[in-house]
């Protein structure tokens, strides 16, 4: 399986290498996190992966500690355009108080063809590539259930990363979403 992800990540990276305005200007994939709290895994994956010259990752906490609405800092990066650079979006834990502040900003970065996911969040707009409670048996939901920050934990935070950004694109489900919508039960 490490072996079939591998080779679907360096296929991927050599297709969106060649392909105009699919990467970022530094030619890496963008990933944010979006969570109540950072990820000690995915941070340490995204640093130690084979591939981490071409993943940039970055956090964003999801909610304002005062009010439980969006953060601040999530506020901005919808606002000034940041969530539409990236290339994947990972959300985790949040719901209707986060995303109807941020619906917007989510769409608009769907439009523009950023893969948006939400594990184990409620109220997930229609428009998200994926959407999970955590319970279902499929390699995002397998991955991000048995992350920790070392042995066979990092190993799945790092298969999470690097999944993330080539199965979903090499199978063709994180283009554009404004015509279909593939959810996880026709994953």
């Amino acid at each position: 399986m490490h072996k079939t992800i591998y080779f679907l990540f360096l296929s991927t990276l050599l297709f969106l290498v060649f392909s105009p305005g699919v990467l970022a200007e530094e030619n890496k994939i963008n990933v944010t996190y979006i969570s109540f709290s950072p990820s000690d895994a995915l941070e340490l994956a995204s640093q130690k992966n084979l591939y981490n010259e071409f993943i940039e990752y970055t956090y964003i906490p999801a909610y304002n500690f005062t009010t439980y609405d969006a953060s601040d800092e999530l506020l901005a990066a919808g606002k000034n355009g940041f969530l539409e650079t990236q290339d994947v979006i990972l959300c985790q834990m949040l719901d209707k108080s986060v995303y109807a502040s941020m619906d917007k900003s989510f769409k608009a970065a769907s439009d523009n063809g950023t893969s948006l996911m939400a594990i184990q969040s409620s109220d997930t707009p229609s428009y998200f590539a994926y959407d999970s409670n955590g319970s279902f048996d499929d390699p995002i939901c397998n991955y991000y259930n048995n992350m920790s920050t070392e042995g066979d934990g990092l190993d799945n935070a790092e298969d999470l990363l690097i999944y993330l950004v080539t199965e979903g694109r090499v199978l063709g489900l994180f283009t554009s979403f404004n015509e279909s919508v593939v959810k996880v039960e026709n994953y």
